[in-house]
């Protein structure tokens, strides 16, 4: 079932003279990005708040909780569990900033390695996102159903972008559940609310992906549209044109409302199936 938030169809804006790009039309293919190679760094890296743990008494909560979580381990590791409780309520009392710098590195250099990323957009008629990321308006953009896409089970959990002017703060006593995780890699800055960004994560586990362990095959169905930028070159329209009847994809063409700073799409003769 879709929830009430959740758009019909969400898009990718891609450049048609970038090879890769291509493949999602010719190739029925989506590449899904680390962490680390987003445009915003702040992206993916939302960690642990331990400054949250103010007191003595969420100190020696959150050493018991991990301790706990760790104890077999810690027990084959031949240490006693108490003991490594105290080591860790010594080190939060006193270099707390060491353990919060430890904590980030190896969260988010867990997120680079085994998180996949897709990020789409509910926004068809971006003037920005048409010229950043699809070639100047140059580009295409490929609408997909939301709901097929989220449950193919090809993409894993996906949802919109949750935009706020505070950092989230998430306190290390909390359960690593999808809750926790939604909120890190679902959460981003108010400047980036124009992209109206919905996205997909998988997570790759046990074994970090190789670089074409990233790449997804979808099947067609989940292509709902495809969309011809206003200055795409007529020779590239004619390729994508050719390409999208083939699969029975409907094609839209993106013109200017006259007089105003708005694009809206129209079909482009003969292509718009029932």
């Amino acid at each position: 079932m879709k929830p009430s938030n959740y758009p019909e169809t969400i898009y990718k804006y891609r450049t048609w003279t970038n090879s890769h790009h291509k493949k999602i039309l010719t190739e029925n293919q989506l590449y899904l990005a680390s962490p680390k190679d987003f445009n915003d760094p702040l992206d993916c890296r939302i960690g642990n708040n331990y400054g949250l743990l103010d007191t003595d008494e969420k100190i020696e909560e959150y050493a018991e909780i991990v301790t706990e979580r760790h104890k077999v381990a810690v027990i084959k590791m031949g240490l006693d569990p108490q003991s490594e409780k105290q080591r860790i309520i010594r080190e939060l009392k006193t270099d707390m900033k060491s353990v919060q710098k430890g904590d980030d590195e190896n969260v988010f250099a867990m997120q680079d390695k085994h998180f996949g990323v897709l990020s789409l957009s509910e926004r068809f008629d971006s003037i920005l996102m048409w010229s950043h990321y699809a070639d100047f308006h140059k580009g295409f953009c490929v609408g997909f159903n939301e709901e097929k896409m989220r449950q193919s089970n090809l993409f894993g959990k996906g949802g919109p972008i949750t935009y706020d002017t505070e950092f989230p703060k998430i306190d290390p006593r909390n359960n690593r559940g999808m809750d926790k995780s939604f909120v890190q890699t679902h959460t981003k800055a108010e400047d980036w609310a124009y992209e109206k960004e919905y996205r997909l994560t998988k997570l790759f586990f046990p074994n970090e992906p190789e670089q074409n362990g990233r790449i997804v095959t979808f099947p067609a169905e989940l292509i709902s549209e495809v969309i011809l930028g206003l200055k795409m070159p007529e020779e590239h329209k004619k390729e994508i044109i050719e390409i999208a009847k083939q699969k029975k994809i409907p094609i839209f063409e993106i013109e200017q409302i006259q007089a105003q700073f708005k694009l809206v799409k129209k079909p482009v003769a003969n292509t718009v199936y029932n």
